[in-house]
């Protein structure tokens, strides 16, 4: 009898578990850019109004060679999510996605009401990824944001080796224990 209660305990610790079997931990990279690099549309840059991507970036007097990147801003969970929903790229190469949510009232009691100085980045926006198809690899780097926001920038590598076409995916996000999303991807490979 006490095998059998031993097999049903572990079959409920599993059956509670597999709800959470389904999200991937998208690592993180810090890694600076390579000096001397090409400059490509939707690098990440810095500005008073926080990540933006390069193409986004208007300077006075000086003409844009790029089309404005496309974002898109959706609802979920009590917050709002601005991030591209879409993206076109070719193998080989690395594409970025800035997502920054917002909520009312801010995430100031996230971010300052802990327990501990180690708690500070769980007041991050953390992403997870619900799959992730072969031939394209995540990273995330967590940043600020302005007050009110969350943001973190996602690194999209695509493999040489992939085939062109249609690739989706889901991108999940959590604050303090907090879920948000998952969001849908689409990546879309041209030759």
């Amino acid at each position: 009898m006490k095998k059998w209660a031993l097999i049903i305990a572990l079959l409920a610790v599993a059956l509670a578990m597999s709800g959470c079997v389904g999200y991937i931990t998208i690592p993180e990279d810090y890694s600076l850019p390579v000096v001397g690099a090409e400059e490509i549309y939707d690098d990440i840059v810095p500005t008073p109004g926080g990540a933006a991507y390069r193409a986004n970036v208007h300077h006075a007097g000086e003409e844009n060679p790029w089309p404005h990147v496309e974002t898109v801003v959706v609802e979920l969970n009590g917050g709002w999510l601005r991030y591209r929903d879409y993206i076109e790229t070719g193998v080989g190469e690395t594409r970025n996605n800035i997502f920054t949510l917002c909520r009312e009232g801010g995430f100031w009691e996230d971010r300052f009401n802990l327990g501990k100085p180690s708690d500070f980045w769980q007041g991050c926006l953390e992403l997870y990824a619900v799959s992730i198809p072969p031939g394209i690899g995540l990273t995330q780097t967590k940043s600020g944001g302005l007050p009110g926001t969350l943001t973190t920038e996602l690194s999209i590598e695509i493999s040489p080796d992939i085939a062109p076409g249609q690739y989706d995916f889901e991108i999940a996000m959590e604050v303090k224990g907090r879920h948000y999303g998952p969001v849908p991807c689409i990546i879309e490979v041209v030759e």
